[in-house]
């Protein structure tokens, strides 16, 4: 079970490759909050879950590392990795989410079974 201060993979849809520069290449990936606004990341493939390549089917399953800051019921507050910042202060990204969207980090791509919730979602 996922608790404060826990690591996790927040499930997300990477929507599209973007363009191959800056190397490994650059993608949008969506994700929709508790309240289901819909938010957009774009950063470099390597900092999402999974195998994001040019020719990969999109949309796609994918995951954002996020760290657990608070959780209360079934929402947690969840801020990005040192990877995904905003702007030059290198601030995180902050977003109350449903908490059954958090997996534990895992090397694996994230399958479409586990990430059928956040793709239906995103598709409402």
């Amino acid at each position: 079970m996922l608790s404060k201060g826990d690591s996790c993979e927040l499930l997300a849809v990477a929507v599209s490759w973007l363009t191959d520069d800056p190397q490994p290449g650059i993608v949008l990936v969506e994700l929709l909050d508790a309240y289901g606004r819909p938010h957009q990341l774009v950063g470099k493939s390597v900092y999402f879950g999974g195998e994001l390549l040019p020719t990969s089917p999109y949309p796609c399953p994918t995951s954002i590392r996020c760290t657990i800051e608070d959780i209360n019921d079934d929402l947690a507050t969840v801020s990005t990795t040192d990877l995904l910042t905003d702007g030059p202060a290198h601030l995180p990204f902050v977003f109350e989410v449903l908490l059954d969207l958090l997996v534990p980090p895992n090397p694996q791509p994230p399958n479409a079974s586990t990430s059928l919730a956040a793709t239906v979602r995103l598709a409402e």
